[in-house]
């Protein structure tokens, strides 16, 4: 099967590009031609379809939207593509008249690129699946979350973002991307399936209108080939991911202050620099010595430090679908602690973590504490969690999966 994956990004920034990366090189390992199409951005990786990708706005070094320089023209040029792309659709028109593909498999392409690609190969005849990593389709923010609460009030029409200024709390921002959204609601209809990683992400897709029979349940893969479990460990506790309020990594060091845990706290990810060192006064004197801001992190050296922990804590305050942390610290053979909200509640069971309440310090305090004082337990739920990603998190089911749905289809 000759398969077209469109992401914004064609480097590794997070999730999304994490699991486009791994299908690709699955999917061409295994005797099917994968083309990318991304922004040219300068960061990206080597490709022999680079030709083909939408031209960025400015010069290729900023790739995020609060990056773009140039003034008012570059900014109302990066709203127009939030909204619709003239020029990503004839890219994509370019692309798929070509090197003719079977289908098109969208991952992350909003603001960015837009869904005008998705009006292209609909021109074209080709049938497309679109992945839901986050909650772009039906929230302006991608977050469900307001003043740091969960907010769902734009299942009922996404306008109500508006009165919040819910995008960088700027009402033109805001207005640009619930108008995409609308604009874009047309185009979602030529959409042949939505994968989601979560049941949850599918149960907000349906009570958004999105029909039911075209929204799909697939869990997401994590390679355990690429982890080799130790179900010992170097005596640190770690979170690793991004660092913004929503993580809840405040939360988490308000936990660790308040236990008698002698541990090491290890947080690996990076953020706004500002946040970073709000973060940083946060720890307490007595404990400034045990808490390690690591920076980000990434390949073998990424490896190293998950292998190293006792358990990863997972501490988020807002809907997070089916963070890759999750499978990740599972096939290096440690247990989660994670909040008991959104997507880990499917993720991290009994046997294989614990969960807690959201933003509940003592709660998370107690879990952390008793677990790190638990070597047993530990090694059991380290266990068990290694077990479950192989049987239902194999990159083998995951594919066998998804290429059953694209064959409904081409």
């Amino acid at each position: 099967m000759k398969i077209v994956i469109a992401n914004k990004y064609y480097y590794l920034d997070g999730g999304p590009e994490r699991y486009m990366f791994g299908l690709s090189s699955y999917l061409a390992s295994h005797g099917h031609e994968v083309i990318p199409f991304a922004v040219g951005y300068r960061r990206n990786e080597p490709s022999m379809y680079e030709s083909y990708f939408l031209k960025p706005i400015g010069d290729g070094t900023q790739t995020k939207l609060t990056d773009f320089e140039g003034g008012g023209l570059a900014k109302l040029k990066a709203a127009g593509r939030a909204i619709y792309s003239v020029e990503a659709r004839r890219a994509m028109s370019r692309l798929i008249s070509e090197t003719n593909p079977d289908l098109l498999y969208c991952l992350n392409i909003v603001n960015h690129i837009s869904p005008s690609i998705i009006d292209a190969a609909d021109r074209k005849g080709v049938p497309v699946v679109m992945r839901t990593s986050d909650f772009y389709l039906v929230c302006p923010s991608f977050l469900f979350l307001r003043d740091g609460q969960v907010c769902k009030d734009c299942l009922r029409g996404s306008y109500r973002a508006l009165g919040h200024k819910c995008v960088n709390d700027s009402f033109a921002a805001t207005l640009a991307r619930v108008c995409g959204m609308y604009r874009a609601a047309g185009i979602y209809k030529k959409v042949s399936a939505f994968v989601t990683p979560t049941r949850m992400m599918r149960d907000a897709l349906i009570e958004a209108g999105f029909p039911s029979e075209r929204v799909h349940h697939i869990p997401t893969f994590v390679d355990s080939s690429r982890w080799t479990p130790r179900y010992d460990n170097d005596g640190y506790i770690l979170y690793l991911g991004r660092l913004s309020p929503e993580k809840g990594v405040e939360f988490l060091l308000d936990a660790y202050n308040a236990s008698d845990i002698s541990d090491q706290l290890y947080i690996v990810g990076d953020g706004p620099a500002d946040y970073v060192a709000e973060l940083n006064e946060k720890v307490d004197s007595a404990k400034r010595e045990q808490v390690r801001f690591l920076g980000a992190k990434s390949g073998d050296e990424l490896r190293e430090v998950v292998l190293g922990a006792k358990f990863v804590v997972v501490p988020s305050l807002c809907l997070d679908n089916a963070p890759n942390v999750v499978y990740e610290a599972f096939a290096a053979g440690k247990p989660v602690v994670g909040s008991a909200i959104g997507g880990l509640i499917e993720q991290v069971t009994p046997e294989t973590g614990v969960l807690v309440e959201p933003g509940n310090v003592e709660a998370l305090s107690d879990k952390m504490s008793e677990l790190a004082s638990t070597p047993d337990l530990l090694e059991s739920l380290g266990r068990n969690a290694r077990a479950l990603v192989e049987k239902e998190n194999s990159i083998e089911l995951h594919v066998e999966r998804l290429l059953g749905l694209f064959k409904q289809f081409v």
